[in-house]
């Protein structure tokens, strides 16, 4: 790519520079052009992309690891419900008994 140009972030753990390749990946950029390289005890993450998505690169490689765990939780609750439909129309049968109870207290 003679086009391309470098956007990289350094981590403290393997977990977060796995965690920013992920986001990158759901962004939308090749997985192929991420690199993780160990640099003593922290980890660089680069992706060669080119110019006019370096920025968009840079904001998804910066981008909050809270973030990204809250949104892999909500992502594998979604999933378990949708295995388990019978316990999420329990789940909303139960909480609408409560709203509505809540509701009709005088």
């Amino acid at each position: 790519m003679s086009d391309s140009t470098l956007a990289s972030v350094t981590v403290p753990s393997l977990k977060a520079a796995r965690s920013a390749r992920d986001r990158l990946a759901r962004a939308g950029f090749a997985r192929n052009s991420i690199d993780i390289e160990r640099r003593g005890d922290v980890f660089a993450v680069s992706i060669n992309t080119r110019e006019e998505n370096r920025d968009r690169a840079e904001r998804i490689l910066t981008g909050s690891p809270l973030g990204n765990d809250l949104r892999q939780a909500g992502e594998q609750a979604v999933d378990f419900l949708h295995g388990n439909r019978s316990l999420a129309l329990g789940l909303a049968a139960l909480a609408g008994f409560a709203l509505f109870s809540l509701t009709n207290r005088r």
